[in-house]
């Protein structure tokens, strides 16, 4: 019996889910790719897997310029008593993220 129970777990555990889709008119175009797809719903897996690390690879990397622009400000001394990089009133304003952004 333990082994059975065990089986059945296993198998709800390897359940898919699954969501539907749909594709208006103007993205027939993209229905008709994913057509010629061998797996779909790897395809697409794959597709959102990798946005999602982008996402946390663009935060990453604006914290990243974040620190070095402090510390290129810091060693040339363009502001004087500047406050410590871990003070709220360091955060880079929104104006300020938008301009790196358009710079880099």
């Amino acid at each position: 019996m333990f082994l059975a129970t065990k089986k059945l777990w296993r198998q709800k555990d390897l359940s898919k889910k699954k969501i539907s889709i749909s594709f208006k008119q103007n993205c027939s175009h993209i229905y008709e790719y994913l057509k010629t797809k061998d797996n779909i719903s790897s395809y697409i897996c794959k597709l959102v897997e990798a946005d999602m690390y982008k996402e946390q690879h663009s935060m990453d990397l604006e914290k990243t310029v974040e620190k070095i622009l402090l510390k290129i400000l810091q060693n040339n001394r363009m502001f004087e008593n500047m406050p410590s990089h871990n003070s709220d009133e360091n955060k880079l304003s929104t104006e300020d993220i938008d301009l790196i952004n358009q710079l880099f």
